[in-house]
């Protein structure tokens, strides 16, 4: 998390400051803008290091120019981009923007959580019986990574091969239109079944 300082105020002060949300504004710029290196090639992970900015909150009303603002980044680490590369680069724009633009107090920076980049091997455990008993079931699956970052991670850090799973076809995932197709309930129910009872019996 971030927090973004500056001096509070009213809308209709003569007096001009460069408030808490513009300041957090020209962070998240800088964030956007960030150079991160391309795909790391060499341990075949599909992925290159991503910045998101996850949340903003800050201000209330119309006419007070609000003291902080706190915005959440998440950072997809890659094997060759780990956390603290992925700390250095938001400090880094940190420290632009304190430098660009001053606030009363440093613009603080709190890592809240940093989960390890992992990539399940094809052999690997559940997500390998899932894959079998969908193609079992007449599927067509295909695998993909996922991120910046999923509950897989979480799990990767205390040395759990966990997949994000499989499911039935959707759209507009996470966005305020997610849709599924719930008709395929029963084939996606058949497909676990399968998996778990291959798992059982091995």
């Amino acid at each position: 998390m971030i927090t973004v300082h500056a001096p509070s105020g009213h809308s209709g002060s003569r007096k001009s400051v460069v408030g808490a949300i513009s300041r957090a504004a020209h962070l998240v710029r800088l964030l956007d803008g960030a150079e991160l290196p391309g795909g790391d090639g060499g341990s075949r992970f599909p992925l290159p290091p991503k910045v998101s900015v996850t949340a903003f909150h800050g201000g209330e009303g119309f006419s007070v120019t609000p003291d902080r603002v706190d915005i959440n980044v998440d950072v997809r680490t890659t094997p060759g981009f780990d956390a603290h590369d992925a700390e250095m680069l938001v400090r880094k724009a940190v420290a632009e923007l304190d430098a660009e633009l001053p606030g009363p107090a440093p613009t603080e920076v709190t890592p809240v959580a940093a989960w390890p980049p992992f990539r399940l091997a094809e052999d690997e455990q559940p997500a390998a019986a899932l894959l079998h008993a969908a193609a079992a079931a007449g599927l067509t699956v295909r695998t993909k990574t996922a991120g910046p970052s999923n509950i897989g991670n979480l799990l990767a850090g205390e040395g759990i091969a966990a997949t994000a799973g499989f499911g039935v076809p959707y759209e507009g995932l996470h966005g305020i239109d997610e849709r599924a197709h719930l008709a395929e309930l029963p084939t996606v129910y058949a497909v676990y079944q399968r998996a778990v009872l291959d798992l059982l019996a091995g």
